[in-house]
């Protein structure tokens, strides 16, 4: 063979060499790259999550014991105070007119009822009265008989006999005349027995004079408004010297700012997985740090948000620690609804959705990657939980898993 030949052989042989490897790398470099993960058994809990605010719960309001004004303010909106404290003081002047008139009022009651019971007759004058009556009548009817025995003979009788038959009529008017006053003394006992119900009424209102005393005399000693417990003060409206107090409208609430929790608004499409004594993490955005806690209300009747969709209030205990937490705060909660202690779980991303079908994309040894179908149980936002279709240790892709087909080789990253 010529040289020339040769070295032609060998050019064109490097050329085929070189266009071969040159395809070969490029079809290399056209292999999506992704990502992968593997599919794994761990604990997956999962969670609602929704918005809201501090709330306090345990607060309580301080109310004025009787109308009245104030005289004395001691404390400003958001100072801390201690169990007993003093806040305002009321002016005193009403509240001791109002003692003074009870106690008159009292003397006046007992007075009244005095009198009255000193008019109602006795049972012993009830008595001798009913007797006096019961002889009158007898007396009566023993002086009709006599009258009439003797009348029959009246013609017949001698002058003797007819004297009796006077002094017996006379007897006999004698006794119709004490019979009427008797009835008549036992007719004014009778009456004077009604006052009994009037001596009831008399007691009654000692009894009301004497309770309104004592309940103007405490409204004189509480005129003094102190704090309940350790808290912080929360002012309403307008508590100055001079304002107007009104009973059952609290002038102060008193917050223990160590016992708070978080009022969340849960969407009606999560509210029947929540549950008392649920676990939750609570985010407020003045701290970086999550606060521990669990649900302690569930509320039932529904509330409208500012986005017009249906909630229901969920409020979540939580510990505070050294944290200063303010009634207001806003932030979120995570609350978990169940917890799978040996779930097969793959990254979220890794499910894609076709209709009704589930799948991923199982990476092979080759880097070629094939779609399989799968049954998904409960999934958070990072984790989706795999009934069937994977086994633990199967390679998944995660990243770009929706740009590939069936059968396709892969980079990895």
């Amino acid at each position: 063979m010529k040289r020339k030949t040769i070295v032609a052989t060998s050019i064109g042989a490097a050329v085929v060499l070189a266009l071969g490897g040159g395809y070969a790398y490029s079809a290399s470099n056209n292999s999506p790259v992704v990502g992968v993960a593997q599919a794994a058994v761990a604990p997956l809990s999962v969670t609602v999550s929704a918005s809201g605010s501090l709330v306090a719960a345990h607060s309580a309001g301080v109310y004025p014991p009787a109308p009245g004004t104030v005289a004395k303010v001691l404390v400003a909106d958001g100072d801390t105070v201690k169990t007993g404290d003093t806040l305002a003081e009321m002016a005193t002047g009403p509240l001791r007119l109002a003692v003074f008139q009870a106690r008159a009022a009292l003397s006046a009651a007992r007075a009244q009822g005095e009198a009255v019971s000193n008019g109602v007759p006795s049972a012993i004058d009830r008595s001798a009265a009913g007797a006096a009556l019961s002889a009158a009548r007898s007396q009566v009817s023993t002086a009709n008989l006599n009258y009439t025995s003797f009348r029959a003979n009246y013609d017949a009788s001698n002058s003797t006999e007819r004297q009796m038959l006077r002094t017996l009529r006379t007897a006999r008017t004698q006794a119709s005349a004490a019979l009427k006053a008797a009835q008549a003394a036992l007719s004014r006992l009778s009456a004077a027995s009604r006052v009994s119900l009037a001596r009831t009424a008399a007691s009654q209102g000692v009894t009301a004079a004497s309770r309104a005393l004592t309940l103007a005399e405490a409204n004189l000693d509480r005129a003094t408004l102190t704090a309940p417990f350790d808290g912080i003060v929360t002012i309403h409206g307008t508590v100055e010297k001079g304002s107007g107090l009104t009973p059952g409208v609290a002038a102060f609430t008193i917050v223990d700012p160590t016992r708070m929790e978080f009022e969340a608004a849960v969407n009606e499409t999560d509210i029947a997985d929540v549950a008392r004594d649920q676990a939750a993490t609570v985010t407020l955005d003045a701290f970086g740090d999550g606060f521990t806690g669990k649900v302690t209300r569930v509320q039932a009747s529904p509330e409208t948000t500012s986005t017009g969709s249906v909630a229901f209030g969920v409020r979540v205990s939580l510990d505070a620690g050294q944290s200063r937490l303010f009634q207001g705060m806003s932030g979120s909660v995570d609350i978990a609804v169940k917890t799978i202690p040996d779930a097969l779980t793959v990254p979220v991303e890794a499910v894609l959705t076709n209709g009704a079908t589930r799948s991923v994309f199982l990476l092979g040894a080759d880097n070629v990657v094939h779609a399989r179908t799968v049954t998904v149980g409960a999934s958070t936002d990072s984790s989706a939980e795999i009934l069937s279709g994977l086994s633990a240790g199967d390679t998944v892709v995660t990243t770009g898993a929706s740009a590939l087909s069936d059968g396709q080789r892969v980079r990895t990253k």
